[in-house]
């Protein structure tokens, strides 16, 4: 079996057409087609439900799918790794990153990255995980960073570090200033948040929920500098994960509170196609956006 038989299919499988797949991989209709019937004969499996309006996978075809874009990684890992240990990585790599990430952490990973990658051309588009998500299966992206969710079949979940939220607070105001607070002791909670097609909205109202939290007024507001304005200007407040606090922390606009009893945290993921596997400059760029993700972790500890 040749890593082309792997592609071929995973093409198909993913566009869920023969046209389709071929389109993606510069290949003929018929050739795709004739690929996919060799892997079928010899092995006496059926990959594929062929009809007029497209193809749809067996469940042999999709637990194969599992196993081939499992081994393409795998290849091109391998290859990325020889590569870097060569210094000869270059290309272009462009990378989703929602709000958070961009305020205390893009910037020196982005100087350390160009230092070491000289040869690599970055692209960073910042949005929320539901358009990241988009915008990796429709190829725009080589990978993204969001929050944790029940990914897509077609997307591949890697976690990359856990963080805690906190609540934010005008530098005036009065509440947390003996130290962590527990949110359900507090009275007429008016929250800036971000709104529900926002991961980290749904796991907030869930914490809410199961810890008889009630919340006063709520402005929702998909800007996150925005929100962060509007609360050293009022005594709205807002609920942030810590990377996004590292500025805050000399408590001169805001203040950063620990959120206690029980704690709220939030875990990131890298996601990437689940058949594209990720290039050697996209690997080099990962690595170093976890090295700053776990240097702006310790400082907030």
């Amino acid at each position: 079996m040749k890593l082309q038989h792997l592609k071929y299919f995973v093409a198909v499988f993913e566009e869920g057409s023969f046209s389709a797949g071929a389109q993606r991989v510069n290949a003929t209709q018929s050739g795709l087609s004739m690929h996919v019937r060799q892997l079928e004969d010899r092995y006496q499996v059926q990959l594929l439900n062929r009809s007029s309006t497209g193809v749809t996978p067996t469940e042999v075809g999709r637990r194969f799918y599992r196993d081939a874009v499992r081994v393409l990684h795998a290849a091109t890992e391998a290859e990325a790794n020889l590569r870097s240990l060569s210094g000869t990585v270059t290309g272009h790599v462009t990378v989703g990153l929602m709000p958070t990430f961009t305020r205390a952490l893009l910037g020196p990973a982005l100087l350390r990255f160009t230092e070491e990658y000289p040869n690599v051309k970055v692209t960073v588009r910042e949005a929320y995980s539901g358009e990241l998500s988009r915008q990796i299966l429709a190829g725009e992206l080589d990978f993204a960073i969001v929050p944790a969710f029940d990914a897509d079949i077609r997307l591949r979940a890697s976690v990359m570090g856990s963080d805690k939220e906190y609540l934010v607070v005008s530098a005036d105001s009065d509440i947390g200033l003996d130290g962590p607070v527990r949110l359900s002791d507090l009275q007429q909670l008016d929250l800036v948040l971000p709104s529900r097609e926002n991961v980290r909205r749904r796991k907030i109202e869930q914490y809410f929920a199961t810890n008889g939290i009630e919340s006063g007024r709520i402005i929702e507001l998909d800007s996150m500098f925005t929100s962060l304005d509007l609360v050293a200007r009022s005594d709205w407040m807002t609920i942030l994960p810590g990377i996004l606090c590292l500025p805050d922390l000399d408590g001169r606009r805001r203040r950063v509170i620990p959120i206690s009893d029980p704690e709220l945290t939030v875990d990131y993921l890298r996601i990437e196609s689940m058949s594209v596997p990720l290039s050697d400059s996209g690997q080099a760029l990962y690595r170093v956006l976890t090295d700053e993700l776990s240097t702006v972790l310790d400082q907030m500890k």
